[in-house]
């Protein structure tokens, strides 16, 4: 019997308050505790990000901005653990409002880090009561001398109104505009932003956006994308008692917490063939490397056996780099490619394999795409096609388009479209789709699994390859579905380049250092 992995639904801000009303039923201590947890996580995970810019400096000076909505408490209790957690850091608290006028609860975290921390603390004039000019020469004043390492965004939640007028559309601009904010966080969703394209005055722009608890629908609209930065999904259990599909809607959230499903010791009298045998039909004369990452990211996941048909020329140096695969080399067209003559080499493994990778660095050569398309007729278990395989001829060939995950990017999107809409491709395609970009997105039988992994420093050559054989190698276990294994796969992969640009950053990096981190996602809750 398969594993189903931990998903939660996607609410539109009405829903979600709703749901809070009734989750929370007036319970203060409740929400307390539950507003603390957000809190913390939110604090938790900001200091983990950062690291992505830069190491976190000796003393470092945050900006926390706090509205009187729950949202602000939020923020508050952020600053607070914070604070907790680096004893040289310093905080200022700019609230929109005065604090005697804020919710009961965001009072009460106002007073406990007053309480905590007095002397690390500085509380400014409310925004409210300031026009355009007061506001610009209080934050001049602020950053002065010195910059703010962490901006916390907490002003407006799930009650924020469309459109923001003066003054609070002049200090969010000003915010927007300032250099002298290193990294800013928000807090559910960026304070402006709703369900609707915006018109006239921009919301925060937020380089991470914290969903603490539920995810909203605003950030996952195209039209918010500049707005919300980088996703990620904090756990607070509100679903661990509720039957999640008993909500409307198609989108749902991947849990975090899915990745440990992976971590497992392997039984004592396991064999290599229990952990599946992946067959990889990649590469070209030009295009070696991607042949190469696909290989070692099928590796690296643990995959039982791997056997890659590659062009003869590359055989004997692929053989010396990894003998941990089987290399088994191919005819080639003048060009370098792989020929149609070798499916008959390759058909050989058919039999034995548990699943199909094809398509990184095969080249654009016509022969090659037959090679692909023969191979997946005859194929007759689960198919993974990226890069130059996703051609919508050769799709359009299969009977059977139920074993397929496709891993396109918009680009290849648009290509395998071929002039119709990208959502009716999509929508009529049987197979599985995993939507590359700044948060994958596995589209099957008309629902979209939202994965908030990942960081930008996957935005250059060789990430895709890398991706397709994680996927290839838990499609080979036949553990998971199809749409669990590419969901799965874009989990590992994106928190393992989280890890790495933590430790290095998003520039001085290489997409094949993504590998060594593989083993450090898996074996670590962050």
């Amino acid at each position: 019997m398969m594993k189903t992995i931990p998903q939660d639904p996607i609410l539109s801000p009405s829903q979600a308050h709703n749901y809070e009303q009734k989750y929370f039923q007036g319970d203060e201590d409740l929400q307390w505790e539950v507003m603390n947890r957000a809190g913390e996580a939110v604090a938790d995970s900001a200091l983990r990000d950062m690291r992505e810019l830069r190491t976190i400096p000796h003393r470092p000076r945050l900006l926390a901005l706090v509205g009187k909505g729950h949202n602000g408490a939020d923020a508050l209790i952020a600053v607070r653990r914070f604070l907790r957690t680096i004893p040289t850091s310093r905080a200022v608290i700019w609230q929109w409002t005065d604090k005697d006028e804020c919710r009961p609860l965001t009072q009460w975290a106002f007073e406990e880090l007053i309480d905590f921390a007095p002397k690390r603390l500085e509380i400014l004039p409310a925004a409210n009561k300031m026009n355009a000019e007061g506001l610009s020469d209080v934050l001049s004043a602020q950053t002065k001398d010195r910059g703010f390492d962490l901006l916390i965004d907490g002003l407006l939640g799930l009650q924020g109104k469309p459109g923001l007028n003066s003054p609070l559309s002049d200090w969010i601009s000003l915010i927007n505009q300032s250099s002298k904010i290193t990294v800013r966080v928000s807090v559910d969703l960026p304070s402006g932003i709703t369900e609707s394209k915006l018109e006239g005055a921009e919301p925060i722009r937020a380089d991470f956006t914290y969903c603490a608890g539920i995810v909203k629908s605003p950030v996952i609209k195209p039209f918010n994308r500049v707005w919300v930065g980088r996703l990620r999904y904090l756990e607070l259990g509100f679903f661990n008692y509720s039957q999640t599909e008993n909500f409307a809607g198609n989108e749902k959230i991947l849990r975090p917490s899915a990745l440990p499903m992976l971590r497992k010791l392997r039984p004592v009298d396991c064999d290599k063939r229990d952990f599946g045998h992946l067959l990889a039909i990649v590469g070209s004369r030009n295009f070696g490397g991607a042949a190469m990452m696909t290989a070692m990211g099928a590796l690296r996941t643990g995959v039982g056996l791997l056997t890659c048909c590659v062009p003869e020329s590359l055989h004997a140096s692929f053989v010396a780099a990894c003998p941990e695969a089987m290399w088994v080399p191919m005819p080639e067209t003048p060009d370098g490619g792989l020929a149609l003559e070798g499916l008959g080499k390759a058909r050989q493994f058919f039999e034995r394999a548990d699943a199909l990778v094809a398509g990184p660095g095969i080249g654009p050569g016509e022969e090659s795409h037959c090679l692909v398309r023969e191979a997946c007729k005859l194929f007759t278990k689960p198919i993974l096609l990226d890069a130059d395989a996703l051609r919508s001829e050769s799709i359009n060939s299969l009977q059977d388009k139920k074993q397929l995950v496709l891993t396109p990017h918009e680009g290849e999107l648009a290509r395998l479209s071929k002039g119709m809409e990208v959502e009716s491709f999509i929508n009529g395609f049987d197979g599985v789709i995993l939507r590359k970009g700044p948060h994958p997105r596995v589209i099957h039988s008309g629902s979209t699994l939202h994965i908030f992994s990942g960081t930008s420093l996957l935005a250059r050559g060789g990430s895709g390859d890398l991706l397709s054989g994680v996927i290839g190698s838990l499609l080979a276990r036949d553990a998971w579905s199809l749409a669990d294994c590419a969901a799965l796969g874009a989990l590992w992969h994106g928190r393992a380049a989280e890890a790495l640009a933590r430790q290095h950053g998003q520039e001085a990096v290489t997409s094949t250092q993504i590998l060594d981190y593989l083993s450090f996602a898996l074996r670590n809750d962050f």
